[in-house]
């Protein structure tokens, strides 16, 4: 059984292709996306609100109000606005139209606030203009709610003002939040890629169970043939091919995760020692659905390795793994047809190493993982009914 499994082991190594389709290409896809997304997070990436602030006698009376504006415009992580002062609210407003700002500050004779937003959008997307009229609300919202408060305290019981503590609690009792995480890690758009390359990688890992299948035939090689022959029955001599395209399609894919994770620089959450075992548990998904492409009874080689070429890149498809146009139909048809992206390896691959990355709990993870595991039970299955066939054909 050892001689058996080492022989398998090493007819497998020696063959060029396999190291192409299973080693060398996903390592080049990892190489072209590193300059394809490089990019990709820091174009969703948080940038500070454009805004027109009318700087006129009335703004700089108002000393609370502007050393706000002064506040939330410094430069660092937490910059909210990016002010654009303008002498008259005519240029204030022209800014507006234009579409350079999404809003303009000012104040008027009386000391009020207020806040003018555009209707339309000309220099800058929808989304971002959503967003930014928000923060901006938001902003002079609250100013206006805490002054009226301070008001009314000074109003009521002025000398309640010489409390700054009692004063502070006052102005933070409108503001019932809490923040909390609801991922273990920040989300980023780039590492779905490299996972669905991951799914792809696996299916191609699969071109080694059916090259090993097909060796392990005496119809289909003449090492087979010779095999037949010798002192190892065929279900070993099978059973040791199976296993050593199994280690060999975990060695290609460990190969790509540490390429990914060292070289691309991929995060994977700090959870790598569970990404081993995933890859343990897609490789042996791969030799399953390569075992079922060299069973196929009456099928030659070279289109069973078509089928399988097809099958990959249909599937990778919807995995999402061909630019972000194609990951958000893959992410909305997951969402209307749950069964079906249930039943696609790749896609189920994909979101295996992605609830390592998102979710705290590994229940999802888990759950991915049984999932492959049952897909590779039901495909080991009928997989042996054709090799059966095969064998009583041969008698």
């Amino acid at each position: 059984m050892w001689n058996a499994f080492r022989g398998a082991l090493a007819v497998l190594t020696r063959k060029t292709e396999l190291a192409v389709w299973a080693l060398i290409f996903p390592i080049i896809l990892s190489t072209l996306f590193m300059f394809m997304f490089a990019n990709l997070d820091e174009s969703t990436a948080f940038e500070a609100v454009p805004t027109a602030v009318v700087a006129d006698d009335a703004y700089r009376a108002d000393e609370g109000f502007s050393t706000l504006v002064d506040e939330l415009s410094q430069p660092g992580d937490d910059q909210l606005l990016d002010v654009r002062e303008f002498a008259t609210a005519e240029e204030a407003r022209g800014a507006l139209k234009a579409g350079d700002v999404v809003g303009v500050l000012s104040v008027d004779s009386e000391g009020m606030p207020h806040l003018a937003v555009s209707p339309v959008s000309d220099g800058m997307g929808v989304s971002t203009m959503q967003v930014g009229r928000t923060i901006l609300n938001t902003v002079a919202d609250t100013y206006v709610r805490n002054a009226d408060l301070l008001q009314g305290i000074a109003h009521d019981n002025p000398m309640a003002l010489a409390d700054l503590g009692l004063v502070e609690r006052a102005l933070s009792q409108g503001d019932a939040t809490v923040q909390v995480s609801l991922t273990h890690n920040e989300p980023s758009q780039s590492v779905r890629f490299y996972y669905a390359l991951l799914g792809m990688a696996c299916l191609f890992c699969a071109q080694i169970g059916m090259v090993a299948v097909c060796e392990a035939q005496p119809n289909l090689s003449a090492l087979g043939a010779r095999r037949a022959v010798g002192a190892v029955s065929r279900g070993k001599t099978l059973a040791a091919a199976l296993a050593a395209s199994w280690v060999l399609a975990t060695a290609c894919l460990l190969a790509a995760l540490a390429y990914m994770r060292f070289t691309a620089g991929i995060d994977f959450a700090g959870r790598e020692v569970a990404c081993i075992g995933a890859i343990a548990v897609c490789a042996l998904f791969s030799t399953a659905f390569g075992t079922l492409l060299g069973s196929l009874p009456k099928v030659g080689f070279g289109v069973k390795t078509g089928l399988l070429t097809g099958t990959t890149c249909l599937l990778s498809l919807f995995a999402g793994l061909y630019g972000e146009p194609v990951m958000n139909m893959a992410d909305q048809l997951a969402r209307d047809y749950p069964l079906l992206a249930s039943l696609n390896p790749a896609k189920v691959v994909t979101d295996t190493f992605y609830s390592l990355y998102y979710y705290d709990s590994l229940e999802p993870f888990f759950g991915k993982v049984g999932l492959l595991l049952a897909m590779t039970a039901v495909v080991f299955a009928v997989s042996a009914l054709f090799i059966r066939r095969q064998r009583y054909a041969s008698i």
